[in-house]
């Protein structure tokens, strides 16, 4: 490195010798009498930048002149703009001496200055360069203007602080964009300060908006500064009060009337603001002050003014009616109300009055009204009433002053009586003021009058405390009085101004006046009794000339940042002999004055206030008295410091060092620190919001404040624009540093959002939303599917990449699913930071592109967005910065391990075992069960098999195991219904009911008939209940049922021409099995159960829709009983409309049906049952009352579609009853009954309730009944 900045050096140096043969050539041509030559003459240059000046003497020159001077002897000076420092440069690494007659200045990093370099060889001066360091234009930060009374405008500004010399152009326009623009003329003469004036042509007065552009340039740069200013609001209006006049004044109230001009200009209006304020008070307001304008004159009356014949100052001022508009210049107007009599007289108490010690002479003193109370000229007090001894007498025999009266040729032997009133140039006060001056006794002034009268001056306050002993005689003494006022010189019983006075009960014998009083007081005190009074009892005090002055003690009693309060005392001397005193204070350096400064002040001031102070300074006071003959000694010096006030800003805040999360900044501490800098505080902006930073000052920074402090700023947001600015911290904050402007450099973007996967038949989509802090330009997003296997490991991973300026998803080949392995879809974001250029050149390699894209974007890359992926590849040039995976895991097959396969492959032999040990279990009793049943046919049942019957002819194709269609022919048997049913409609009210909540015993009892049934009609049940979809295709849970119970439900089989029932007892126990399941019946189905022969249908409206069937509805059977059909014809039954209802029938309403069965088949002879207590009817009750047979279960299944439906009617068209054929039917029903038993063991439901089915069993075959 050191060779490199040797050889840099030398090739500098040789070109510097080519440029200074130049030189030679051009002082030997064109510059003959001059002792050399600084180059270059003039240079402008930006702070921190390098300076290299050449000086060249001629030797000529200083042949003709006799004089030598060579290389070694030039150096350079440099002088400030200022002058107010000098420094010389006359060895490296400033100087280098080139050759014999030439040396070269060089300097680097350079700060602002404005210096001027001479080339010097000895005390002879060869040339001179002008150097100016500075910076590129800023911008205006207080550009103001004003415009007055709409005839021009004045616009001013501070040009800020640049060394470099700055034009500036300013110029303005109406409307914004606008092709013409008024340019200003501005002068610069009072710089910093620019004044522009817009006045004549130029000034557009109606315009309510100037858009004002500054144009700033100098040889760094330059810029252009838009500012916007409100013509109206920045409107000063002119002073009002033009034409005034005055219309009336009362006693307190006065009116006057002016004309404003141009009021038509305002569009808006105008707003007054008016003050009054009476001599002497504070100013006041009142509500009903309003101005009353008019188009031509604008009229002001202010009433209910406090103060009679008093001079008041009224401040009128106008503006614009508009937010930031200001207001013009006051019209101070001064005025008086018209005068009154006096309100009131002088106040006088006990003892208000002074007997000289001649006792031939009296002073009488009152309580002067305030100069507000005396409501016109001329005022003065007047004795209206004198008496002596009750005898009225002459009153020009009391000599008049304005707080007191003197009546010469005093007689103390008698009584005095005086009416004191107030008067002015209107008249005398109604009231008057009454004093009694008793007669005087000798035995009075000895007994009678207060002793040893002393006063004590407290100088905290500024207060009096006057004390004193009780009189000799106290009896009859009511209380004291104590008087003060402001002394006359050398006068001890007359007052200067007003006389005060406050009475004192007798017990007390002092008084502490308030505070703030003068400094010299006359005081005195009198002793009130019932009916005497030896009147008022001055203090005394010194007035001896000759008097020594004791030395001062004063003390500073107030301290701010900029002042000094001074207060002291003299109760150690009279006043009256003073002169004045002398005050010297001094700013303390080094521990010792420095820069005194006197103060003569007058003899009656008791403190002094010293302004103008530096802040944070200390400072020495010292006084002393003097007199006409001599003065008292120095006070002791006080030394104190003023307050802290705000410091000067930071300056020249500047980063460094810039990083993703951080920056370096430094700044230099303020010129002036006007106190303690305890910190420095930061404001950065970013993002539409402020954030503080503090960090605490040192003391180092505080002794030498061009060091720099040095800060890092961290925890930044990655790739944000911020705004920072510095102040400085005493007990108050300065000004704002400079405001720098950077952004953080590129860091790792948070994780993408909301990955997801859709999966179609040969492709996937991945699809994701971009992070939630990016964190730079998100350059690329990189996707990644790994594969692994059921132990977790991989076995393949592709990456892809996708450009991240439009994409965020991509297309691949759904991958191959292999049972127990996962895929895992990753993705994340890539920021891209540009490392700096290196000299030499990199191979970009080829990394992207030489792998095939698994997952292509969408829309696809073009060439110019692939090659940009390739080359940030190259890591000499690029940093990438990668978030974290976001990650979406699809699994082929569930993730075990063996022990969890094999303990689900136990636990599923388990179950199964289970299930078929209950199976079997199950079976088994039921067969046990079954095995003792009969078979017993009703008695209409055995009517019709006596027929001739082919088994054949039955044809009720019910199948069995894997029998064919004449199997099943073959092995069946039972009674054809050629019932024709339209297929029932169903809504959710015909839909079975859920009992689980019911609380009554019908309820119960109908759970645990429903609990202890099992078999295919339950489960058939089940399965209904869980396709709930399928509610309004399939039948009620009673239709459900009689499917089982071996009833052909019309409604699976569109068009069915018949409905099989099995009337064997067999069929008949299944039914009234698998009816138990099914529910009761409800009103609604039994609409038509009392139907007759000829299909007649019941009246709908003799059923209730709710509670129980009543008997009279059950007894219609005997009403209309069935006619008596051939034994060849099966009845037609009417079609049953179950509809919904949430009541069933009765036990009792059932036994009575017994009655309206066909009277050609009585029923056998047996004892009517009983109904049960629950209230419904059993099976048992049924089978007694022979309305049905003993049932056992039947398990022949109905057709299973509607082709075998249609072959059943066929065959059972064809075939022919035969007598044999049926009694083998039979023996092969009892041979597949017993084996149907022994599978399954079902008991017949004896004890079971009548269900809906059972209900239309009867009432289809109750001819068979």
């Amino acid at each position: 490195m050191l060779t490199r900045i040797m050889i840099d050096r030398g090739a500098h140096t040789a070109f510097m010798l080519f440029i200074l043969l130049g030189f030679n050539i051009h002082l030997a041509l064109c510059n003959k009498g001059s002792p050399g030559l600084a180059l270059p003459q003039r240079v402008e240059l930006p702070i921190g930048s390098d300076l290299n000046i050449s000086c060249t003497i001629d030797t000529e020159y200083f042949s003709q002149i006799e004089q030598t001077c060579n290389a070694s002897q030039l150096y350079f000076k440099m002088s400030t703009h200022q002058g107010s420092r000098e420094t010389i440069y006359k060895t490296k690494p400033y100087i280098w001496y080139i050759n014999d007659t030439s040396i070269l200045f060089t300097a680097h990093n350079l700060s602002e200055q404005d210096a001027t370099y001479v080339c010097m060889c000895d005390m002879h001066g060869i040339d001179q360069s002008k150097v100016f360091v500075g910076s590129p234009p800023s911008k205006v930060q207080d550009f103001e203007c004003t415009s007055y009374n709409w005839d021009y405008m004045f616009c001013n500004f501070t040009t800020p602080k640049n060394s470099i010399i700055t034009k500036y152009n300013v110029s303005f326009e109406t409307q914004k964009n606008s092709i013409y623009r008024y340019y200003v003329d501005c002068n610069f003469d009072g710089a910093p300060i620019v004044n522009c004036n817009i006045t004549n042509e130029k000034y557009r007065k109606f315009n309510e908006y100037f858009y004002f552009r500054l144009e700033m340039s100098n040889a760094l740069g330059q810029e252009i500064q838009y500012v916007e200013v409100n013509n109206v609001e920045r409107m000063l209006l002119a002073q009002p009060g033009e034409q005034l006049k005055l219309l009336n004044t009362t006693k307190d109230s006065i009116c006057i009337t002016w004309i404003m001009p141009r009021r038509s200009n305002f569009n808006g209006g105008v707003l007054w603001s008016v003050l009054v304020t009476p001599e002497n008070f504070s100013t006041i307001m009142r509500p009903m002050w309003r101005n009353n304008s008019s188009t031509v004159h604008d009229t002001l009356c202010l009433t209910e003014l406090p103060y009679a014949g008093y001079k008041y100052l009224l401040e009128l001022r106008v503006r614009n009616n508009k937010t930031k508009s200001r207001f013009s210049q006051p019209l101070n107007y001064y005025f008086r109300t018209a005068p009154e009599r006096p309100d009131r007289p002088p106040r006088v108490t006990n003892g208000s009055f002074y007997v000289y010690s001649s006792e031939s002479q009296l002073t009488v003193y009152w309580e002067q009204l305030e100069k507000h109370e005396m409501n016109g000229d001329n005022f003065t007090y007047v004795i209206s009433e004198f008496r002596v001894n009750g005898k009225l007498n002459d009153t020009s025999r009391i000599k008049m002053d304005m707080n007191s009266a003197t009546i010469e040729n005093w007689n103390k032997t008698v009584k005095h009586e005086l009416l004191i009133r107030s008067s002015n140039n209107v008249n005398t006060s109604v009231e008057a003021s009454r004093l009694v001056i008793p007669a005087i006794t000798s035995e009075d002034t000895r007994q009678r009058v207060p002793k040893k009268i002393r006063s004590v001056y407290h100088s905290s306050n500024a207060s009096y405390t006057i004390s004193w002993k009780e009189p000799n005689n106290s009896s009859e003494l009511i209380n004291y009085t104590v008087f003060w006022c402001n002394s006359k010189p050398a006068l001890q019983s007359k007052c200067n101004g007003t006389i005060h006075f406050e009475h004192v009960p007798r017990d007390r014998v002092q008084f502490t006046t308030r505070s703030a009083q003068p400094t010299s007081l006359n005081m005195a005190v009198s002793a009130n009794y019932v009916d005497r009074n030896t009147g008022m009892h001055w203090m005394s005090c010194s007035r001896d000339v000759s008097d020594d002055l004791a030395k001062m003690e004063p003390s500073i009693e107030e301290v701010t940042n900029s002042s000094l309060a001074v207060k002291w005392s003299t109760e150690r001397v009279c006043p009256a002999i003073l002169s004045g005193y002398n005050l010297t204070y001094c700013q303390r350096s080094a521990g010792k004055p420095d820069n005194c400064t006197t103060k003569v002040l007058d003899s009656n001031a008791v403190d002094f206030t010293i302004h103008n102070l530096e802040p944070y300074t200390y400072y020495s006071v010292k006084m002393f008295m003097y007199s006409s003959s001599r003065a008292s000694k120095y006070s002791d010096e006080l030394i104190n410091r003023t307050g802290e006030a705000a410091p000067t800003q930071p300056r020249q805040l500047q980063y460094s060092r810039l990083s993703n999360t951080s920056v370096i900044l430094s700044w230099k501490p303020p010129l002036k620190a006007n106190g303690v800098v305890r910190a420095y505080e930061g404001s950065f902006r970013h993002h539409n919001k402020t954030e503080y930073f503090k960090l605490p000052a040192y003391t180092d920074e505080l002794v030498d404040n061009e060091k720099l402090v040095i800060y890092e700023l961290g925890n930044l947001t990655a790739y944000t624009h911020y705004e920072i600015s510095i102040r400085a911290r005493t007990l108050y904050s300065s000004e704002p540093s400079n405001v720098i402007r950077f952004r953080t450099a590129v860091g790792v973007p948070s994780p993408p959002q909301y990955l997801s996967a859709e999966n179609k038949l040969e492709s996937m989509t991945l699809e994701w939303v971009a992070p939630l802090q990016p964190a730079g330009r998100l350059e690329y997003y990189e996707v990644s599917v790994r594969e692994r296997d059921e132990n977790n490991s991989v076995i393949s991973q592709r990456s892809s990449y996708i450009s991240g300026e439009q994409n965020r998803s991509c297309v691949m080949m759904t991958p191959v699913c292999t049972p127990m392995h996962a895929f895992y879809y990753q993705v994340r974001a890539v920021n891209v930071e540009q490392l700096e250029q290196q000299l030499e050149e990199h191979k970009v390699p080829h990394f992207i592109t030489s792998w095939p894209q698994q997952c292509a974007a969408q829309p696809a890359l073009n060439a110019a967005a692939w090659k940009q992926l390739e080359n940030y590849s190259n890591a000499s040039l690029y940093r990438l910065h990668k978030s974290s995976w976001t990650v979406q895991q699809v699994s082929c097959s569930p993730d075990g391990r063996n022990n969890t396969k094999a303990l689900l492959t136990s636990v599923q032999l388990i179950v199964i075992a289970i299930v078929l040990f209950g199976t079997g279990h199950v079976a088994i009793r039921k067969y046990q069960k079954m095995s003792d049943i009969d078979l017993e046919l009703p008695s209409g049942l055995k009517e019709t098999l006596k027929k001739p019957m082919e088994s054949s002819s039955l044809g009720l194709g019910l199948g069995l195991g894997g029998m064919t269609v004449g199997e099943r022919v073959t092995n069946a048997g039972g009674i054809i219904d050629s019932r024709m049913d339209s297929p029932p409609q169903y809504s959710p009210q015909d839909l079975p009911h859920d009992f689980g909540g019911s609380g009554n015993e019908s309820a119960k009892l109908l759970l645990a008939n429903n609990s202890s049934s099992s078999g295919c009609g339950m489960e058939r049940l089940d399965g209904y209940e869980e396709d709930q979809q399928a509610v309004t295709s399939l039948p009620p849970a009673s239709y459900l049922s009689m499917s089982q119970s071996n009833y052909l439900d019309d409604d699976s089989v569109n068009n069915a021409n018949a409905t099989e029932l099995i009337a064997t007892t067999h069929a008949a126990a299944a039914a009234a099995e698998n009816a138990a399941a099914g529910g009761y019946i409800k009103p609604t189905q039994m609409k038509n159960w009392n139907s007759n022969a000829n299909n007649t249908p019941t009246n709908a409206n003799s059923l209730p829709l709710s509670g129980y069937v009543p008997v009279q509805v059950l007894q219609q059977a005997r009403a209309n009983p069935p006619a008596a059909a051939p034994t060849t014809a099966v009845p037609q039954p009417q079609q049953l409309h179950l509809l919904s209802s949430s009541n069933y029938v009765q036990a009792a309403d059932l036994h009575k049906l017994k009655a309206a069965a066909p009277t050609s088949t009585p029923p056998p002879s047996v004892a009517p049952p009983a109904a049960n207590s629950f209230g419904y009817t059993s099976m048992e009750q049924l089978q007694r009352t022979g309305l049905m047979k003993p049932t056992v279960p039947s398990y022949v299944q109905p057709p299973a579609n509607l082709h075998h439906q249609r072959l059943l009617q066929q065959q059972q068209s064809s075939l022919h009853p035969h007598p044999h054929h049926q009694q083998q039917q039979l023996q092969q029903t009892h041979h597949q009954q017993h084996q149907q038993q022994q599978q399954q063991q079902q008991q017949p439901n004896i004890g079971g309730y009548v269900t809906p089915q059972d209900l239309n069993a009867i009432a289809l075959n109750r001819h068979m009944l």
